[in-house]
Formats: C-alpha cells, structure tokens, sequence
C-alpha cells in the first residue's frame, strides 16, 4: 500500500515539474523530441495521407524541432506509428517511441477541398498546446498546410492565425527576406458615385478593372493599363483608363491588413447632358465632350487573407479628372468610387 501510494506521488511530482518546465504557449526548446503520427483519412487516399505526414515532418525539422520515428514512412507496418487522432492514443504512442510531445489529427475529403485538422500535445501537459483547422482547397496545396501548422508548432502558437506574411510567404516563395516580394492579377468591380453634378449629371458609374499589384511587406503599388472602365447606365458618362498607377502604405502583416495610398493616372473621359424643357417630338439636343487628360486618386482599403494564394481587397477612394467639361454642364469629373475584388 505505502509503495503504491509512494509511486504515485513520484508519477504525480514527475507530471508537474514537466508542465512547470515546459508551460503551454511557449515555443519549442531543443530539448523536445516530437514524434508525428499520420492523420487519420477520411476520404483521403492513404498516399496523400503519407506525402502529408512527410511533408509535415520535413517542415517541423527545418525549423529545428526534434524528430522521433520519421524514418518509417511507410507508418501501418511500424507498431505504436499508426494513424490516431485522440489525445490519449497519441499520448500513449508518444510513450512508446520514446517522445516529448506528439502531433496527430486527420485529413477530411469535401469535394476538391481537403479540411486538415492538426493537433500538438506535450506529454507533460494535459490539453494540446496548438488546434487548428485549415483547408486545402486542393490537395496539391497541402505543403502550404504543412508549412503554416509547422510555423505555428514551432512558435508555441495556439493556431495559425498569427501566420504573416514574414514568416508564411517569404519561406513558400524560399527568397531571401530583402528580394521577398508578390505580384499578380487582380479583378475589381465595384461602383463610382459622380459628386457635385459631374460626368454630366449622372446618377452612378458600374467600375470595371484588371490590375497588376507589385507587394512588398509594408507597401504595394498597383498599375491598370487599358484595362479599366467606368460607365453610365447607357453610357452617356464614360471613364476608361489608359494607364493608371496607385501606391499605398500597408499596415500590418497579418491576414487582415489596412492600406493608405495614393495614385495618378491618364483617363479618356466622355460626358452627355441632355437639355431639359423640350416637349416637341424633334430629340432634345445634347451637349457633349471629351477629353483625354490626368486624373489623381487617394484612398484607403483593406487586404484579407493576405497570407493565402490570393486575397480579397475592399477599397474606397476619391478619383479626380482634370478637366472641367464647359461644353456640358462645367462640373467636371470626380466622385467617390467603391470597388471589391480578388489579387493573386
């Protein structure tokens, strides 16, 4: 009875002085050996499920973290490595591999998409020091996966919600920190809401657009060529852009990001007003001009899920064109122009 009750004090003693060493939240210690289990599958071919789990391990060793058992690959043939995706299961295959911790969960199939549920527990601590789950919108993008559940891992972070763009796409693109950039297409649509009476008195202005965005870490700059249009209801006010270029401050580094900038562009403008107080049936006449001449932008917007493969952009700002228009109604051309849209 005494060596019972002594054995369990000593197992108790041992359990706390091992979550007093290790505390939830902190960040991996050399000290630490993991040892990664295969995900559970389901709907996932055995595989992917195989490709990950590597992936994965690859991704936690290059960031130093101490591997157990990630030489046996072929994991359904290896005792106490099979897939497991509950706290005590894995607990007791981290026991016997001989490991510290432990990372497991399992791979959902819904449609193309693959939903990766991740876990990390320390065998010290009584819940999983890091939960998250992410999708893969196809399975070719589960190394992306691997590389955010490691980043979070190896920073003790709870989830991967404190993924940015330092430490998620600077490594995916695998540039040196001073050359790490983005760039791709875009797609806005949106709305111009004309003020003070201009573009010939119109109500409002559909916004079409193809940008190009060049990103950096703190700052991005954004070129429309030929590929920007804004235009009445039957197009008796029209804004094409020849060229416009826009550069903005970022603040922020996160997935949700807030953006200030400012732009100067070269816009061909047309604008109609039709005269009012005719009631014969001979057509009203129109005064209508012209003019190709430069325009100038500020605005504010704001950039979501900018750590992923594309984001989602929301901007708000005031476009001026540099042109009275005398011929129509002399109020010129400028209002407040919203417009949502893609990035990749």
């Amino acid at each position: 009875m005494i060596r019972t009750i002594c054995l369990r004090t000593c197992a108790f003693a041992a359990l706390c002085l091992g979550a007093v060493s290790v505390a939830p939240g902190q960040p991996y210690t050399p000290e630490e050996r993991f040892l990664v289990l295969p995900f559970v599958s389901m709907g996932v071919s055995d595989t992917t499920v195989s490709v990950f789990r590597a992936l994965l391990a690859d991704e936690l060793e290059a960031r130093g973290v101490r591997l157990v058992g990630v030489e046996e690959r072929d994991a359904w043939h290896h005792p106490g490595i099979e897939p497991c995706e509950l706290p005590d299961c894995a607990r007791d295959r981290a026991l016997l591999a001989g490991a510290e911790g432990v990372v497991y969960g399992n791979l959902r199939r819904l449609g193309r998409k693959v939903i990766v549920r991740a876990r990390a527990l320390r065998l010290a601590e009584p819940d999983p020091f890091y939960r998250d789950r992410l999708p893969a919108m196809q399975v070719e993008d589960l190394d992306r996966v691997a590389l955010r559940i490691a980043e979070g891992i190896a920073g003790g972070r709870p989830d991967s919600r404190e993924a940015t763009v330092e430490s998620v796409i600077d490594e995916e693109t695998r540039k040196p920190r001073l050359r790490s950039t983005r760039k791709g297409l875009g797609i806005r649509a949106g709305f111009l809401v004309p003020v003070d009476k201009s573009y010939g008195d119109v109500n409002r202005l559909t916004c079409f657009s193809i940008p190009f965005k060049f990103e950096t870490d703190d700052y991005f700059l954004e070129t429309t060529t030929l590929a920007g249009i804004a235009f009445g209801r039957s197009f008796d006010a029209v804004d094409w852009t020849i060229f416009d270029l826009f550069g903005a401050r970022v603040f922020g580094l996160g997935d949700r990001a807030a953006y200030v900038g400012a732009g100067v562009g070269i816009h061909s403008v047309h604008a109609e007003l039709e005269e009012e107080g005719f009631y014969d049936p001979i057509p009203p006449p129109e005064a209508s001009q012209s003019a190709t001449t430069f325009a100038i932008d500020a605005g504010v917007g704001l950039l979501l899920l900018r750590t992923y493969d594309f984001q989602v952009v929301l901007d708000l700002r005031y476009h001026y064109v540099f042109e009275d228009f005398e011929e129509v109604n002399d109020r010129g051309a400028h209002g407040v122009r919203f417009s949502f849209g893609t990035n990749r």
